[in-house]
């Protein structure tokens, strides 16, 4: 989208210089995302999990400096591309909707048996919240995609999560809305 910036060292989006919130930032403030779970070790390897996945996507990963134990993680991802052949279309993409005044980074879009995927690659528990988080990309995409989460285990294994239900668009539109009316409306307060 034109006019998008993404400011990675401060996770902030920008669009025509106004700041957007990002979805994770939605979805933590209204009470969807518990981050008690959280850990900075798993923060962390999540990381350089979606960096080792995004360079080996782009033929830029050199093996060597990987560290063993985001190995398996990769083994994972490499084996779902592979068993499913799935069809990378954009990676790691900053999305915005101007209309609703949100923003996000999408893992990965692509083909997959001729269809359509937007998808989000875990290294942890994959939570009930990736289903609004990646209906809110598909709002931003503005067009129906089927949703994926792939999460990769330090098996070497993967396990698929599919989200069909159309309601999941609503209710972080919903979330959405009450985010917007909370900061325009309790400054101070």
């Amino acid at each position: 989208m034109d006019g998008l910036v993404f400011n990675p060292e401060k996770h902030q989006y920008f669009l025509n210089d106004l700041p957007l919130p990002s979805v994770t930032t939605i979805l933590s403030d209204m009470g969807f995302i518990n981050k008690q779970w959280f850990t900075d070790y798993g923060r962390t390897r999540g990381q350089f999990v979606h960096l080792a996945c995004e360079l080996d996507d782009k033929g830029e990963l050199d093996e060597e400096t990987l560290d063993s134990v985001l190995l398996p993680y990769l083994t994972a991802w490499r084996s779902f591309k592979h068993d499913t052949g799935f069809q990378i279309e954009a990676i790691e993409k900053p999305v915005a909707s101007e209309l609703y005044r949100f923003a996000g980074m999408l893992d990965r879009l692509g083909i997959m048996n001729k269809q359509d995927y937007i998808l989000d690659i875990k290294s942890g528990a994959v939570s009930s919240w990736t289903a609004l988080q990646l209906a809110a990309y598909e709002v931003a995409e503005n067009k129906r995609l089927n949703r994926i989460a792939v999460q990769l285990m330090e098996t070497g294994k993967y396990k698929i999560y599919s989200y069909t239900d159309r309601q999941d668009r609503q209710i972080f539109l919903s979330a959405l809305s009450c985010w917007h009316w909370i900061k325009n409306n309790t400054k101070g307060n």
